[in-house]
């Protein structure tokens, strides 16, 4: 197996540069890191792994069979290339997948989340309920370091199209789909019956959905909240709410 032992090595460099969004997509590669990650990614994903020298006995075999090889890395070094303390002593470079056409049922589209951290929670919640279509509107990147760890390898199983508003809007309107967008004025989305093909706007954290989403859409829907001790909801908490209603009425319709 191959062997590093200087952080001048190109490879080292390379893995350092992807926590920066334009060499992710110059390299059309992105970060994975611990053992969950690693070895929860399916066929095609991993370039190269990359196994902490102090932990080649404990990684060994099994990234043998899963990936046919692995580069051991001297711990001095790849203590230089982790992002978190949660490593594991294993991380890998995987490819950006090309984004798919849009097709699903339901989709969810992201209005200018600025949090990479709560874009990989709804990432992981999309999965979960088997929406496979994410369309990044103006968006934080979907495959920083911080955004791939909290999808929990969601990252894995949906289609990211990363786009403009204008875009956005051209694949909503061309491909037919009912637009709701989350918001704390809307209509309780518990009496929402959704459309055969809808599209779930969620919207900036702080800002909420933006007036172009919101002006244009075709239902306007809140998570009631009758605690009444907080003044919203996490934009990760309210969408996965919101995607377990729907994916239910879809499913029970059928």
């Amino acid at each position: 197996m191959k062997y590093i032992a200087s952080s001048d090595n190109a490879k080292i460099k390379l893995i350092r540069s992807l926590r920066n969004k334009k060499a992710r997509r110059e390299n059309n590669l992105f970060l994975l890191e611990g053992e969950r990650l690693v070895f929860s990614a399916p066929p095609g994903f991993v370039k190269e792994v990359f196994i902490d020298s102090a932990k080649e006995d404990e990684y060994a075999s099994r990234a043998v069979e899963l990936f046919g090889e692995y580069t051991t890395v001297k711990s001095e070094v790849f203590e230089k290339i982790k992002e978190t303390e949660t490593t594991q002593g294993i991380a890998a470079v995987a490819a950006i997948p090309e984004p798919r056409p849009v097709s699903g049922d339901i989709v969810c589209v992201l209005d200018a989340i600025s949090d990479p951290g709560n874009l990989g929670t709804i990432v992981r919640s999309a999965a979960a309920f088997g929406i496979t279509d994410i369309i990044a509107s103006e968006c934080a990147d979907a495959y920083s370091p911080k955004a791939v760890r909290a999808s929990m390898g969601g990252i894995y199983h949906v289609n990211v199209v990363p786009v403009s508003y204008a875009g956005a809007r051209e694949i909503l309107i061309s491909r037919g789909y009912s637009t709701a967008v989350l918001d704390m004025g809307g209509a309780d989305i518990y009496g929402y019956a959704p459309s055969p093909l809808t599209a779930l706007v969620v919207g900036n954290e702080a800002h909420g959905v933006s007036e172009g989403f919101l002006g244009n859409a075709d239902s306007v829907l809140a998570v009631p909240m009758p605690g009444g001790t907080a003044e919203s909801l996490n934009a990760a908490v309210s969408a996965s709410i919101a995607f377990s209603w729907l994916t239910h009425k879809i499913q029970t319709r059928r």
